[in-house]
């Protein structure tokens, strides 16, 4: 199974790194919403939609995602 390095600059603002493992991106950046963001954004798909608006954002993005 594929291992994701993952990365989010919070609101606080802090940096969250984590490696997730799971069978796809969508997937990893899923499971590292649900376990690791616990501010700023509700727990539930609108605050993973937000969240994935922060994280990919064209001008200032506040996340990265790599395959390992």
């Amino acid at each position: 199974m594929p291992k994701y390095a993952i990365a989010f600059i919070t609101p606080k603002p802090s940096l969250v790194h984590q490696v997730v493992e799971m069978d796809s991106r969508e997937s990893a950046l899923r499971l590292y919403f649900n376990q690791f963001i616990t501010s700023g954004y509700s727990q539930d798909s609108e605050g993973f939609s937000y969240f994935k608006e922060d994280f990919f954002d064209a001008e200032n993005p506040l996340g990265s995602i790599l395959e390992l």
